[in-house]
């Protein structure tokens, strides 16, 4: 496993978990129920510092909120994080986790305000991991949320709790 992104620019997913039921306002796009379960957020790091930059922030909760994911990330743990380096592959990602058994969208317009696409976030109620390294295929590397701030509110419920 490679802990340490590249800072090559690149498109990512992160996989995090919410351990409770709430409701939460998301700027001005809306509001959006979360539930406890698995999200997927699909996202694109081609601005200064590359993946490297983009995933150290979600790493750790935004004390001032810029994307859609920083509104989920206070409430929701990573729990890991799976990346491609050079290709701009958000759009297609995107399409094929809403394919995958289970998938819901729960706001749309979720990170994906500046595009053609439905959401970049789905939720899960179990783990979707091993479905999305099927699906994203043998290209993506994966990564690991270490050196993150578990300042989620979520955070007394590590992996495996709960």
């Amino acid at each position: 496993m490679n802990p340490i992104p590249p800072t090559d620019p690149g498109t990512y997913v992160l996989v995090l978990r919410c351990a409770s039921t709430r409701t939460i306002r998301v700027g001005r796009l809306g509001i959006i129920h979360l539930r406890p379960g698995y999200y997927l957020y699909v996202g694109s790091a081609f601005g200064p510092g590359g993946l490297r930059a983009r995933i150290d922030h979600h790493r750790h909760k935004a004390e001032r909120t810029h994307w859609h994911i920083d509104y989920l990330r206070r409430y929701a743990r990573l729990e890991s994080v799976v990346y491609i380096s050079g290709a701009r592959r958000e759009h297609e990602w995107a399409a094929k986790i809403a394919a995958m058994p289970g998938a819901t969208v729960l706001l749309p317009g979720f990170g994906s305000s500046d595009c053609r696409c439905l959401t970049h976030l789905y939720c899960f109620a179990e783990t979707p991991i091993d479905e999305l390294r099927q699906v994203l295929g043998d290209s993506v590397t994966p990564g690991s949320p270490e050196r993150q701030d578990d300042d989620s509110e979520d955070a007394e419920t590590g992996p495996g709790q709960g």
